[in-house]
């Protein structure tokens, strides 16, 4: 199992060279062919305020300066893969962006964000490009990265969004130096840990176990702890095992995760 095709969101944002660099370093370590998908939408507020006035004009003028920051996005996209041996197509539009990588994903078997910069224009809201597509999701961090992720920590609890996460991050964890698979309390148990260990070494992945009794923290809290003290740079994990409105109220991990944009996160839903 590899990854062959993979689409990067590219849409006009201040990380936009990082996530693209990151992207190419990554479809060349797994001899990928790279679909870039570069979109320009404007936020909510600025859409509703030009529509609102009935002003042609400026209307007009929005979709210039959207039209000139995909065009500048492109030249930098040039020169990140100037010289690269690399397979790549572009695609570039004024729309919303999570519409346009779903169309791109459904062929594919990997997307990958950027950390999700606040900027003049509306970015792909990862967990819920992930919800729409079926597809897995890599949004890199703002931490330095060399998208190799040797040390890589599997937060896992017993849910099918997990399993999907670990099948699909297969060829990431089979490249890496090191892995800990770690569960929070009672939602899963040290026996069940034990058991994804040996699943895993059977896919010819070493991974170490570790069961965490649940502090006041919160359980995102002592994941990214656990990630930091073993040196990892990306977890790997389900996305919305439960309701996604009974995140936003009372809270979950998918919704932490998201929050923080240090740390890389594989995820699947």
């Amino acid at each position: 199992m590899t990854y062959t095709t993979i689409v990067v969101d590219a849409s006009p944002a201040p990380s936009v060279r990082q996530t693209l660099e990151a992207a190419k370093a990554f479809a060349e370590a797994f001899g990928a062919t790279l679909d870039v998908v570069s979109c320009a939408w404007p936020d909510t507020s600025l859409l509703a305020q030009a529509l609102g006035s009935g002003n042609v004009a400026s209307a007009q003028w929005q979709t210039q300066v959207m039209e000139e920051a995909l065009q500048t996005t492109r030249h930098l996209g040039e020169q990140v893969m100037q010289g690269s041996q690399l397979q790549s197509t572009w695609c570039s539009s004024v729309a919303e962006p999570v519409r346009v990588l779903c169309d791109h994903l459904f062929t594919a078997d990997l997307a990958i964000t950027g950390p999700g910069d606040r900027g003049p224009f509306c970015s792909a809201d990862p967990t819920n490009l992930a919800l729409r597509s079926g597809a897995p999701v890599l949004r890199l961090g703002r931490e330095p990265s060399d998208t190799q992720f040797e040390h890589v920590l599997i937060a896992w609890k017993d849910c099918r969004e997990a399993r999907r996460a670990v099948h699909d991050a297969l060829p990431i964890l089979q490249a890496a130096k090191s892995v800990w698979v770690v569960g929070v309390g009672d939602e899963v148990t040290t026996d069940r840990l034990g058991a994804l260990s040996q699943h895993l070494a059977r896919h010819k992945v070493a991974a170490q176990p570790l069961h965490l009794a649940r502090s006041e923290d919160g359980v995102c809290a002592q994941i990214l702890r656990q990630a930091k003290t073993e040196g990892c740079g990306l977890i790997v994990s389900g996305a919305y095992s439960r309701n996604r409105h009974s995140e936003r109220i009372l809270g979950g991990v998918t919704r932490d995760l998201h929050s923080d944009d240090q740390m890389s996160w594989y995820f699947a839903h």
